[in-house]
């Protein structure tokens, strides 16, 4: 049999894949392979240097007989030191051994990796199952049906609420069945709770609407008359989470305002707060303007005035701080052309972010018209439409109040001659008709900005600003237009007018005073024969 020698030695370490010293009888190294020079340092050449430099605890004698493995400390070039296992092999009788060293401390520190990442492992998985069972906990208390899906639209996990809510699939729901094959057995089943005409149509909408990345909100009737609404969001995962929101209560509630609103008497719509747009009309408010609510919708509000209030009242609307309460009459125009009074009573609505307006229109065309009607009677002659006396003493008292020193203001006083004679002969209601044609004769020979007035009676007033007519060449005129027959009731009346002037600042500068002196004018052309004219005594300049 071959001694196994030097020569074998030095080819069994080199084979070796584990760190391995070659150490002579001497006690130094013989050989070191590549592995335990790394362990020692990596940086100087361990041949030739003493076995206990490298493994201070090496005791080997060439009589003993070594352990086969001993723990020991390896002195690194660093001065660091590792703890080791040494296997001692013999080889042959020339007293050379091979050493092949385990580094136990790095394996140890391996393996109490290994153990820590194991407990950290199980201790994540009781974390997990602990947040999923508080998750589901969670989920389960929501007073909505919700479920989760992961990247793949496969169930993960849905509370009670969602297996009440959806009976027809309760028992076939398990995590990882996809969302796809549950819609289709709630499909085919022809139990699904949701309320359509075409199953098939909405099963592709309904996937459509799944795979989305952002899938907007949608509301969704069921056939037993609830409401639900559908908020499907992705998480950064990619999964999904459903939530079935039961809106009945609100929708009955939308319902009620919606009627409330539509069936209300009064002219209603609302409007967006910066853009003054029309989203909805009331019935009452179509009948009012007369366009239909398709044409009212999206149209500026502001529109509906008339050209000259529209600018005022968009700027109205736009400025308002919180809800007004009507007090400026704005005048709008309907379908027709025709032009109604309003007053609008304006509440702000917040939703969300978004503001719009609830205008409620009052409708005060007949109370202008009366107010205007009785305001044109306190001012004016029920019968001929003139101006009353009141008016023409306080349009007298402002055009003297406003008058300068080159301005001349002339009262006529007038005092029709036989109009009793015609009244009696012709009675009431033909004396009425000659006074309202007196009135429209006066008019027509008054220039501008001359006033004619009805002070009662048979008495009429003309206030003339002196300017290129002279108040006798006035008062011929009227005198002239009363000469002439009138007509009344197929008979024929003929009359005449006795006139009498008074012109300020000579005769007087009130009314009052300028009044008297046109009155005793007036006396004097009746005792001068009548229809004629008089002017007072003051010189006329």
């Amino acid at each position: 049999m071959r001694t196994f020698g030097a020569d074998d030695a030095l080819n069994f370490f080199e084979a070796c894949p584990f760190a391995a010293l070659c150490i002579g009888p001497d006690g130094l190294v013989v050989a070191a392979n590549s592995a335990a020079a790394a362990m020692a340092g990596g940086t100087q050449a361990l041949t030739g240097q003493p076995i206990t430099d490298v493994l201070p605890e090496w005791s080997l004698s060439p009589s003993s007989s070594p352990a086969p493995r001993r723990e020991m400390a390896l002195v690194r070039e660093d001065g660091t030191k590792a703890n080791v296992e040494v296997s001692i092999v013999r080889l042959g009788d020339g007293g050379l051994v091979c050493a092949v060293i385990r580094d136990i401390g790095r394996e140890k520190m391996i393996a109490a990796l290994q153990t820590e990442l194991q407990r950290q492992s199980e201790k994540a998985l009781l974390d997990a199952g602990a947040a999923t069972r508080r998750l589901e906990y969670f989920i389960d208390m929501l007073p909505q049906a919700a479920c989760i899906f992961d990247a793949q639209d496969r169930y993960v996990l849905w509370n009670r609420k969602y297996a009440e809510l959806y009976p027809e699939i309760a028992p076939h729901l398990r995590p990882g069945i996809p969302f796809e094959q549950i819609l289709r057995m709630s499909v085919d089943s022809g139990h699904m709770p949701e309320a359509t005409e075409d199953p098939e149509a909405w099963f592709t909408a309904r996937m459509k609407k799944q795979r989305m990345t952002v899938s907007p909100q949608e509301e969704q009737k069921l056939k037993d008359g609830r409401w639900m609404l559908h908020d499907d969001r992705r998480t950064p995962d990619g999964g999904a989470i459903g939530m079935r929101i039961d809106i009945t209560d609100l929708k009955r509630r939308e319902e009620a305002l919606r009627q409330l609103f539509d069936a209300n008497p009064m002219p209603m719509m609302l409007c967006d707060a910066a853009t003054l747009e029309i989203s909805s009309v009331n019935r009452a408010a179509v009948v009012l303007y007369g366009f239909a609510s398709e044409v009212l919708v999206g149209r500026n509000v502001a529109s509906l005035c008339a050209p000259e209030d529209a600018g005022r009242f968009a700027a109205g609307l736009r400025s308002m701080k919180g809800d007004n309460e009507a007090r400026t009459i704005w005048r709008q125009r309907s379908a027709d052309g025709s032009e109604r009074a309003v007053m609008v009573y304006v509440r702000f609505l917040e939703e969300g972010p978004q503001r719009r307006l609830l205008l409620a229109i009052a409708d005060v065309t007949d109370r202008v018209r009366a107010e205007a009607h009785a305001n044109h009677l306190a001012h004016h002659d029920a019968l001929t439409g003139l101006p009353n006396r009141m008016y023409f003493l306080s349009a007298l008292e402002s055009a003297l109040a406003i008058r300068d020193s080159k301005t001349q203001i002339a009262v006529h006083y007038l005092d029709l001659d036989g109009f009793k004679p015609v009244n009696d002969r012709l009675g009431h209601a033909a004396g009425d008709a000659l006074l309202v044609e007196v009135g429209r004769r006066l008019r027509a020979v008054a220039d501008e900005p001359t006033l004619v007035a009805r002070l009662g009676g048979d008495e009429f007033a003309i206030m003339q600003p002196i300017g290129s007519t002279a108040p006798a060449v006035l008062a011929q005129r009227c005198i002239a237009a009363m000469a002439r027959p009138f007509h009344i009731h197929a008979e024929t009346a003929t009359i005449g007018v006795s006139v009498g002037i008074a012109v300020s600042p000579f005769a007087a500068l009130d009314p009052d005073g300028l009044m008297r002196a046109a009155d005793k004018a007036l006396y004097r052309a009746k005792a001068a024969g009548k229809n004629t004219w008089v002017e007072t005594e003051v010189a006329y300049v």
